[in-house]
């Protein structure tokens, strides 16, 4: 992967993902399940998001020890 190219893109990424993150640890801006696409807001979430979440943050982490 082209570091100069990508990685901030990927950091400008992460950075709203987080920002979704409420104080109490709640994950908003998640969309719902359904047939089509649905307008979402802070207090929108699913479980499935959290884990699509983590995964994210794992696969980052990841990414970021391989270029120490």
């Amino acid at each position: 992967m082209d570091k100069q190219q990508y990685l901030p893109v990927v950091e400008k990424s992460w950075k709203a993902m987080v920002s979704a993150v409420h104080e109490d640890g709640m994950l908003g801006y998640v969309q719902p399940i359904g047939a089509s696409p649905d307008a979402v807001n802070a207090s929108s979430t699913e479980v499935y998001g959290v884990g699509a979440f983590l995964l994210a943050g794992t696969q980052l982490y990841e990414y970021l020890k391989k270029l120490k």
